[in-house]
């Protein structure tokens, strides 16, 4: 759940990386569920949402993030980006630019194993790179 630091710091329990800061909640939720819950948490003067990811650098610092409080990440670490306005369009919560992406490489498959309207929200995946 990424918002631009100004000239404060992250408030507690909250970690800073690159200007913005990074909250994770052990809790099981679904999408929808998981970005009202961010909206509720200020940071500032904005409410937090889910988070975008816009580098590789910042992809593994989000999973280092998790892992460090759950450690052999869990499933279903939920990310901000979506296709839910118009399918096949992805786009952040924040309204940041869609910069970056690190898709499984049968993915997005739109739920090509179940129904295509209930997979329009995107989880973390890592990879460890070799190189």
């Amino acid at each position: 759940m990424p918002e631009p630091v100004h000239a404060y710091s992250c408030p507690l329990f909250w970690t800073e990386y690159e200007g913005h800061c990074y909250r994770y909640f052990p809790i099981n939720k679904t999408w929808a569920e998981a970005d009202l819950y961010c909206a509720e948490f200020s940071i500032g003067i904005r409410s937090a949402k889910l988070a975008s990811i816009h580098s590789w650098q910042e992809n593994v610092f989000v999973y280092d993030l998790v892992n460090s409080r759950v450690p052999g990440i869990p499933t279903d670490i939920w990310t901000g980006l979506n296709d839910l306005r118009q399918e096949g369009h992805f786009e952040w919560t924040d309204g940041s630019s869609y910069d970056y992406q690190y898709w499984d490489g049968s993915q997005p498959d739109d739920g090509i194993h179940s129904i295509p309207e209930e997979e329009d929200c995107v989880q973390i995946w890592y990879r460890h790179s070799s190189g």
